[in-house]
């Protein structure tokens, strides 16, 4: 089997007498109690005074990975004692061999000093798994966020979505050298104000690539002992305007998993939202009323497609966003044991599993006898095990999301936009052309009908300068329905149901208030789905375990009751999340097919993160095939 999957390894820290030796280079790096101090004393004499947040909405500072631990915890002790800080910092690290959660918290417990302790530990109960893609940490009620970037550095480099204010590519307890990456690459997504530091003996490569990047080189400052630089540099291009520093107001269309999830990563930005959905008669779950219970499980693949990189990325900031989320919405972190299958995204489980070297405390590959302890009852074959599986309450989950006073739910069904060329707002109206709200920011997110709104409101077609009329969204329309319908079993019938979630060809779910749900059918273009017993029957054929012949028979009755939706899928299985360019101040967050748990905070915060200008926590290539376009 061909493989060219990149293995992401962990640093090695190994103790020393005085510290630890961090491999997480080509060269080892000492670290030692006094590097905190010493790299304190340098931030105090030099580098807190060359940083330009002052009075900022925002400002993004890059760091090469070297102690970059000690960087973060002293950029958040100098940015909260300014006198006159950015609102919101943004601090991105590129690793290649990051620190795993355990050698971090050691790091953490011998090296810093008992003043720091508190924002370690409050670090460390964040640290993510070594897992590829891009990590996002929020502190300070998210005015502080960290975006790590894990993996080969020259590729992230060229992958992060993110306007860097300042780079800081050496410090005065080691420099950094720049061996694999040049200046040119650190430069590529530089602001339009930059400032840069590094080392005094690296100045004329640094002005070349400031050069290169259409920068020009200005003020230059020294450190004391003429061994660093600060380089400030500025190029013709004004500064970024962003959505959020016009208006900070937003018209969410749909309210269900999508268009709560948006709402909900508005709403911690400070935003105010409403959320539009003629649902909100019944109740404000109303589009997921009945459906008890569903899993969150990332998907694997040998190759790690496009799909399986979204689905972990999804999964990641569920986990981050959901964190301290009620029974209510998640019943149970229960993990997921994916059983080995003969078709599918499985069928190669347990061979990606191997080659991936994934952590273990992301996922493992278990035999028959381990999975079997896993879930609780007998299982006849072997797997692999996601700790990151959660079993939700749908509805619960929407209620938690829209449960915020910055978001107001509105019952109404809006057929199509309008854009009022006098006041450049855009106007959301209904069938009958009244107008129900307007406003410069609207997230359409309404599942299968946002391929009507589009088309309704002109907008699957631009006009380019030449007069042509041209398609704007092709894959958009590929979206279709597809109908599906589960089964909710009494937990008695199946002895109280399994300990963890358990993935076959179909699934089993542990029980929610003495119900287990078990599912899924699949339906292509069924517009109204439902329940039966032909759908029931054809559940029970999927089952991975062996069942009592008394659950056949209460089918055969029609005494299972059950629940139907309908999912939005597009051709290629993927979502479409982002800004339209032909439409300013439109987004779309839809066709997430069989993923809305996991895509839905995911979308959230990468709608968010453009609209405020934050690092965006998706590479580039993933936001490009999940564009609108």
């Amino acid at each position: 089997m061909s493989f060219t999957y990149p293995v992401l390894y962990p640093a090695s820290l190994v103790a020393q007498a005085n510290g630890f030796m961090l491999s997480n280079t080509d060269n080892a790096v000492a670290v030692t109690a006094e590097s905190f101090s010493e790299l304190d004393a340098w931030y105090a004499t030099f580098v807190s005074s060359c940083l330009q947040w002052q009075g900022k909405a925002r400002y993004t500072i890059a760091l090469n990975g070297t102690r970059f631990a000690m960087h973060l915890l002293l950029l958040r002790q100098y940015w909260k004692k300014s006198p006159s800080p950015c609102q919101r910092l943004h601090l991105v690290v590129f690793e290649e061999k990051p620190l795993s959660r355990e050698d971090f918290v050691i790091m953490g417990a011998c090296l810093f000093p008992g003043h720091v302790q508190a924002q370690v530990n409050e670090l460390a109960s964040q640290w993510p798994c070594v897992l590829p893609g891009m990590h996002r940490i929020d502190l300070e009620q998210g005015n502080l966020t960290i975006t790590l970037a894990y993996g080969e550095k020259r590729r992230m480099l060229k992958n992060i979505h993110a306007s860097i204010d300042a780079y800081i590519l050496a410090d005065s307890c080691s420099p950094a050298v720049l061996a694999q990456e040049s200046y040119g690459d650190w430069l590529r997504y530089a602001s339009p104000q930059v400032c840069v530091i590094s080392r005094v003996q690296d100045e004329s490569l640094l002005r070349q690539a400031l050069k290169i990047e259409g920068l020009v080189a200005g003020e230059t400052r020294m450190g004391d002992e003429g061994k660093y630089l600060a380089l400030l540099a500025r190029s013709g291009r004004p500064m970024p305007v962003y959505r959020a520093d016009r208006d900070r107001t937003a018209l969410v269309i749909g309210g269900g998993l999508a268009g709560s999830g948006v709402a909900h990563a508005l709403a911690l930005r400070g935003w105010q939202v409403k959320v539009f959905d003629p649902a909100f008669a019944h109740a404000k779950s109303a589009g997921q009323q009945g459906h008890i219970a569903a899993a969150l499980t990332p998907m694997l693949s040998i190759d790690d497609n496009f799909r399986s990189r979204l689905s972990r990325a999804g999964a990641l900031r569920a986990h981050a966003r959901w964190r301290d989320f009620p029974e209510s919405a998640i019943p149970a972190r229960c993990g997921t044991l994916e059983l080995s299958r003969n078709k599918g995204h499985a069928k190669d489980l347990t061979e990606a599993v191997k080659a991936m070297q994934f952590p273990g405390e992301w996922v493992r590959n278990v035999d028959s006898a381990e999975a079997s302890a896993l879930a609780g009852m007998p299982i006849d074959r072997a797997g692999a095990y996601f700790s990151a599986g959660m079993l939700v309450n749908p509805e619960g989950l929407i209620r938690t999301l829209l449960d915020s006073e910055a978001i107001e739910c509105v019952a109404a069904r809006v057929a199509f936009l309008l854009r009022n060329e006098q006041t450049g707002q855009w106007e959301l109206l209904g069938a009958d052309g009244t107008v129900q709200a307007c406003g410069h920011t609207v997230i359409v997110a309404c599942g299968l009908q946002t391929l009507s709104i589009m088309q309704e409101s002109g907008l699957m077609q631009q006009t380019r300068r030449s007069g042509t009329v041209v398609p704007a969204m092709p894959k958009l329309n590929t979206l279709h329905p597809m109908g599906g319908e589960v089964m909710h079993v009494p937990a008695a019938l199946v002895k109280g149901g399994p300990r963890c979630i358990i993935g076959g060809e179909g699934y089993f779910l542990p029980a929610v208030n003495n119900l287990c749900v078990m599912g899924s059918t699949y339906r292509h273009n069924q517009y109204a789905p439902c329940t039966s017993q032909q759908g029931q029957q054809a559940i029970l054929a999927k089952m991975p375990v062996a069942l009592s012949a008394d659950l056949a028979k209460a089918v055969q009755n029609n005494e299972i009751g059950g629940w139907a939706g309908m999912r939005a899928v597009l051709q290629g299985r993927l979502p479409v999340i982002g800004q339209l360019d032909h439409a300013e101040g439109v987004c779309i967050a839809a066709a997430y097919a069989s993923h809305g748990l996991t895509w839905s905070s995911l979308a959230g915060d990468v709608i968010g993160a453009r609209l405020e200008g934050e690092p965006v926590p998706l590479e580039r290539d993933l936001l490009k095939a999940i564009s609108p376009r």
